[in-house]
Order: structure tokens, then sequence, then C-alpha cells
């Protein structure tokens, strides 16, 4: 039903995949890492989803970049 409501674009509003196996997971990493992202942020998989920082947001960095100023996640 969600991707049918965004099956066309508008701006700040995406439809992304559900990636459930650490493969997908490694995978998306390695490219982020690649393309000279900061890295990634997943959602701990059964969490309900909550805005914001919360607990149920798992961010994995990337060792190669570095931020003026880091946010405070968990």
């Amino acid at each position: 039903m969600l991707t049918n409501l965004l099956r066309r674009q508008r701006d700040g509003i995406s439809f992304n995949e559900h990636y459930t196996s650490d493969s997908d997971g490694a995978i998306i990493y390695e490219h982020a890492c690649a393309l000279g992202c900061e890295g990634i942020v997943s959602k701990r998989l059964g969490s309900p989803y909550q805005s914001g920082c919360a607990d149920c947001w798992v961010k994995n960095p990337a060792p190669a970049v570095t931020r003026e100023a880091e946010e405070e996640w968990n």
C-alpha cells in the first residue's frame, strides 16, 4: 500500500526497500563507504518506527570519513 502511494516521485519522500539479511547490510555498508558516505543508519529489526534519535536506530559510521561535529546516536 505504501509503495502505491509513493509510486510518483515527490520531494523529500522516498520508499526504500526492506533489507533484513546480514549480507544485504554488509553490501549496502560497503557501497556507502566506497561512495564516501558518512555511513549508514539502520532500524533494529522488530522495533517500531520512531522519528529522531531513539534506541531503535543503529548508526554504522564509515571508518574513513570524519565529521567536524558528531551527533549523539546510540
